[in-house]
């Protein structure tokens, strides 16, 4: 049977509350949405939900990658490739971008399962992230949340299975950016609510019911995607099902409305409550609707969601120029940097897919790779993959070079399994930078300079 064996979700630590978006336009003093820091995109995004979904697995075995996302970085540059490099999956994988609609992420979950289902693929890792950005002062502006999911699909002992999958597609204008456009656009809430999200969803559930000659009844969970809680709530009652059968606590009252990776994390929720044999519904919505069904496994027992443990770092953000200042909406300081393509193509190893080398004669880590061993002098290294955690050795801090969230620190971590890694502390808020203080690495967007987007590895707090 085909379904999830591996499951990820990343929620960046920044939060734009009401109360400071009242503050900014004197009105909309309730709730809250994840907001990615500056050094993020929704490359990165999906590069951290993907690392966790792959942990415990052999990235080898992997034999495709979607991405899928409206706001993916590059129009004309396969981000996919970037995301499967971080992950470092194979060279000869397939890689493909989905976008067009926040639904593309369960169109990328169909393609994935039905190239398994064809023996074209053995396991098939499907990625969902978007930040997508509103007009300063839209309503919409305080909705829309930043975030990431990515699950593993295969045959080996999944989680939980597939049962059915079915959609519609249809021409609909409810929310949509055009070439050009930096912000997202919408039409009328009530003719979406009326005429789009209200309507698609439940005719797709009932296709689905029918085809699979299921009741409500027979569901125990059914996950949903709404671009906001008032319509959530009105979607509750036109879907049918018991108050029960709804998550109790969905993240969007916390994170805002993540678009393509809505209901994969709030799908990693599902599955973290599920019991074996317990049927999980799936309903995302974009120019039409998708319905998937899925049947928790005997090995549901062993699935873990990290999601509280990211949701309690959460703080935040300072004000509401920084939040504009983080989008660049805000005029910056000029910072000319660039890296030169050639050298970006031949370090790739090095500093996308963190390999590094050992030396074979006494064991030292060479980070950045080097021919001869520092500490001994040999000349014999093998390949080695770079832990992603460690303390840190030494630290300064630099106020002069253009940083939307100053100062820059600078900090040398000596990290789990050897090696010391040089690098830029991000995502550090109000905490101070310690010698000793435990550090991870993050993959984040160092600059843009020449054009396009220089990724490297930064550390933040654990």
């Amino acid at each position: 049977m085909i379904g999830i064996i591996g499951w990820g979700g990343y929620v960046p630590r920044y939060r734009l509350t009401g109360e400071i978006f009242k503050a900014a336009w004197g009105a909309g003093g309730k709730g809250e949405r994840s907001v990615a820091s500056y050094d993020e995109d929704a490359v990165t995004l999906g590069a951290e939900a993907a690392l966790e979904a792959i942990s415990g697995h052999d990235p080898l075995e992997v034999d495709r990658l979607y991405f899928a996302s409206v706001s993916a970085p590059y129009l004309q540059h396969q981000n996919a490739a970037i995301v499967a490099a971080v992950a470092d999956l194979r060279q000869d994988i397939f890689a493909a971008d989905f976008g067009g609609s926040v639904r593309s992420s369960t169109a990328a979950l169909r393609a994935g399962f039905d190239a398994i289902k064809a023996d074209n693929a053995s396991r098939v890792m499907v990625v969902a992230a978007d930040l997508r950005q509103a007009l300063p002062g839209d309503p919409l502006e305080r909705e829309l949340g930043d975030g990431a999911a990515a699950l593993l699909l295969g045959r080996d002992d999944p989680v939980a299975v597939f049962k059915g999958f079915y959609s519609t597609s249809k021409i609909f204008l409810d929310y949509w950016r055009r070439e050009g456009d930096p912000f997202i656009q919408s039409g009328d809430a009530k003719f979406i609510h009326d005429e789009g999200i209200s309507r698609h969803l439940p005719e797709v559930l009932e296709d689905l019911l029918e085809a699979l000659d299921l009741a409500r009844g027979d569901i125990q969970t059914v996950v949903f995607s709404s671009p906001n809680l008032g319509l959530r709530r009105a979607l509750e009652k036109a879907l049918g099902f018991q108050p029960q059968q709804y998550l109790a606590d969905t993240l969007q009252a916390r994170i805002g409305d993540t678009g393509s990776a809505s209901v994969f994390l709030d799908l990693g929720a599902a599955l973290a409550k599920a019991k074996p044999g317990d049927k999980i519904l799936l309903l995302h919505h974009g120019s039409g609707a998708d319905a998937i069904l899925l049947e928790a496994t005997e090995h549901i027992t062993r699935f873990q969601c990290s999601l509280e443990g990211q949701l309690q770092k959460a703080r935040p953000i300072s004000s509401y120029e920084k939040y504009l200042s983080f989008r660049k909406v805000l005029p910056q300081e000029p910072l000319n940097v660039w890296s030169a393509l050639p050298v970006l193509w031949r370090e790739e190893k090095p500093n996308i897919r963190l390999l590094a080398k050992r030396c074979v004669k006494c064991g030292a880590v060479q980070y950045p790779p080097r021919q001869i061993c520092w500490q001994c002098s040999g000349m014999e290294m093998k390949t080695q993959k770079l832990k992603r955690r460690g303390k840190v050795f030494t630290f300064t801090r630099d106020y002069l070079p253009p940083n939307p969230d100053p100062p820059t620190n600078m900090v040398s971590v000596d990290l789990e399994g050897g090696g010391r890694f040089y690098g830029q502390l991000t995502d550090l808020g109000s905490a101070k930078v310690e010698i000793g203080m435990e550090v991870e690495l993050t993959f984040r967007k160092l600059h843009e300079g020449g054009g396009y987007n220089n990724y490297f590895w930064k550390l933040r707090p654990v």
